[in-house]
């Protein structure tokens, strides 16, 4: 596909739209002319949109639903958790005994590092896992990668217990001064490393081989798309982009054995499914649904928000299987095109 064509799609005016919707919302930010909550509450979004194009991948793609999939997460936060807390911990506080915070330069570096980290782990787990469980199909591989996720979780309890200065779960940060801001800027980077891959990815030849698959693995092979390394060759991508949301968050909030809960793994899920499974929209209106859901119940429902939300995801899956993206395409034609 052309430049041209690709830059004219609508796929990729929807993404370069968002982009610079949160650029603004920086901006506006960063001059104090908005409040800290939409700073807080674009960053959150962001995370979401991320953390659901990166299952995308995989499932809305592939149609292989990974429920292990916070494991990359976790890999991710735990790779910068070590190269604050642990690789460059000694600089990091020799330097903030003398300055307010760390230098720009300091805080590139080590972004840049923790992601170099993630990604390399995550890639090895994600591949040598992959040539394991993608053999599996259906209802086999989701139980496989469960058992992925806890297996991964608890050898990294074991190497953090042995390396935390207080023989737990966990890797706090250094105090590094970084305000809301830093913290914006650093999720807007993922964000545009995450959308315009998983748009290219949908649009490409290799997208059109996963989409194949998902449609019928069989027919694919007869076809001669090569169905297992594609597999192996999303599962890793898919991985690689869900760690880059682990760094986010561990540089955000600090680094625990959280990170690679089900439940990550499980929002991931419903983002595509209420969205709409095979599109790149789809995880993207999944995203903000279920994040404004999410923040409007817990102030208001308190512990009953995630009943609530359990309950919508029934409804969404019995009444709309296809998901909103479905739903909007089948009421309004008129929008499919942008509904790719």
């Amino acid at each position: 596909m052309n430049i041209s064509r690709l830059v004219s799609r609508k796929g990729f005016i929807i993404s370069t739209l968002l982009v610079f919707f949160f650029l603004v919302l920086g901006l506006l930010g960063s001059n104090g002319v908005i409040s800290r909550l939409y700073i807080a509450n674009g960053t959150d979004l962001m995370y979401f949109i991320g953390i659901g194009l990166a299952m995308a991948i995989i499932m809305s793609y592939t149609g292989y639903v990974s429920f292990g999939h916070a494991v990359f997460v976790g890999i991710g936060s735990f790779s910068a958790a070590y190269i604050l807390a642990v690789f460059n911990k000694p600089r990091i506080m020799e330097y903030m005994a003398q300055h307010d915070r760390i230098s720009n330069a300091m805080l590139s570096t080590y972004f840049i590092e923790s992601l170099l980290l993630a990604s390399i782990i995550a890639l090895l787990v994600a591949v040598g896992v992959g040539y394991a469980v993608l053999r599996l199909r259906g209802a086999f591989f989701a139980i496989a990668t469960i058992g992925l996720d806890y297996v991964v979780m608890y050898l990294v309890i074991y190497i953090t217990s042995m390396i935390s200065p207080f023989g737990g779960d966990e890797l706090p940060n250094p105090n590094m001064g970084l305000t809301d801001m830093t913290f914006y800027w650093m999720h807007f980077i993922l964000f545009i490393a995450t959308i315009y891959t998983a748009y290219l990815v949908k649009v490409s030849k290799f997208g059109y081989g996963l989409a194949s698959i998902r449609e019928d693995e069989d027919a694919a092979e007869v076809i001669g798309v090569d169905t297992f390394r594609y597999k192996v060759y999303a599962f890793a991508l898919a991985a690689v982009l869900a760690s880059f949301w682990g760094i986010a968050s561990a540089f955000r909030k600090s680094y625990t054995t959280h990170d690679f809960s089900l439940l990550i793994s499980i929002v991931m899920i419903v983002e595509n499914v209420v969205g709409g499974l095979g599109t790149f929209i789809g995880p993207i209106i999944g995203a903000v649904i279920y994040y404004i859901l999410n923040w409007l119940l817990i102030t208001t429902a308190g512990q009953l928000a995630l009943v609530i939300l359990g309950a919508f995801v029934v409804v969404i899956v019995a009444f709309f299987p296809e998901g909103i993206v479905g739903l909007l395409r089948r009421k309004i034609p008129s929008l499919r095109e942008w509904l790719e």
